[in-house]
């Protein structure tokens, strides 16, 4: 992903757990001087068509992109289900693209 756009992250979990219904999902990419977190309400959370295995979409903003340094990223998420269990995935990596100016870019007329 780049800094400064506005990318959808695609997490495949491979998983029995209903997700839908966890009561918290936590998603954190950490890069290197800075951590982003995303909580249940900003997660999308599909079926698909294999039984062992949901999506997690996650939308993130300039803003968001912004926070990050280039380089490697690491993402991982965390779920707390409604009986009080909690799961942690592994660590998976994104790579985090620079660009030549940085800022929000905005449309003035709105």
């Amino acid at each position: 992903m780049y800094r400064g756009t506005t990318p959808n992250l695609y997490l495949e979990l491979e998983t029995d757990l209903d997700l839908a219904n966890a009561k918290e999902i936590w998603l954190t990419i950490q890069s290197q001087r800075s951590i982003l977190n995303k909580e249940k309400e900003d997660i999308e959370v599909r079926t698909t068509e294999d039984p062992g295995v949901q999506l997690l979409i996650v939308s993130l903003t300039q803003k968001d992109t912004l926070r990050l340094t280039e380089g490697k990223a690491e993402v991982q998420v965390r779920i707390l289900m409604s009986n009080g269990k909690a799961y942690s995935t592994d660590i998976a990596y994104v790579d985090v693209n620079q660009i030549l100016r940085d800022g929000v870019i905005t449309d003035d007329d709105t």
